[in-house]
């Protein structure tokens, strides 16, 4: 089976076994940009579940799909913005997601402070806006290129490029204003203990 053919399975025969294929098939990837939403692998997971639940039911309601995932990005997408806006606060620690990023061959010292520097980045991007933070995620998390982020978000690759150029600023800024706050408290701190 295809994703073309799993597609012609749901909406014009309802036949579960299509979705099926096409959950085995974009599962991973749907769980990837979950957790890159939120840092936090069971919450992604909860999230994922939930939104191939609505993509099942919604599905054979439609008349013509050409390519699943860009659909059901949107799905997914709008269901990972809505547990991160009604969330308070975020679950710090997300072990699986930092698992594979963060290499352990230099030592103790360097995994840690790595650890320390991806934990933080993750908490900038958390912090911006929801399209700055989606828009990097595509391309830095997920390795997007500009034609498969237009296509996902069903925007112009202008716009991409436009979008993507506010969220590297918005994030350098906030970037750069921590380590000027950090560097200036370690300073201050050194002078205290004169």
């Amino acid at each position: 089976m295809n994703e073309s053919k799993a597609i012609r399975l749901c909406i014009v025969h309802r036949d579960p076994s299509g979705f099926e294929f096409l959950v085995k098939k974009f599962k991973r990837e749907a769980l990837y940009h979950a957790v890159s939403f939120t840092g936090n692998y069971e919450d992604a997971a909860d999230i994922c579940q939930e939104s191939f639940y609505k993509a099942f039911i919604a599905i054979p309601k439609l008349k013509k799909l050409d390519r699943f995932y860009p659909w059901f990005y949107v799905i997914l997408k709008n269901n990972c913005l809505n547990f991160i806006q009604h969330k308070n606060r975020f679950d710090r620690n997300s072990d699986e997601f930092h698992k594979n990023s963060v290499s352990t061959s230099s030592g103790p010292e360097t995994f840690f402070e790595k650890r320390e520097e991806n934990e933080n980045i993750w908490r900038i991007i958390r912090e911006l806006k929801s399209e700055h933070r989606e828009i990097l995620i595509l391309k830095y998390a997920m390795k997007k290129n500009y034609k498969d982020i237009s296509d996902s978000l069903s925007i112009p690759r202008g716009t991409v490029m436009s979008r993507l150029y506010s969220a590297r600023k918005s994030f350098r800024e906030r970037y750069l204003g921590e380590s000027h706050i950090s560097d200036h408290r370690e300073e201050r701190g050194g002078n205290n203990g004169k």
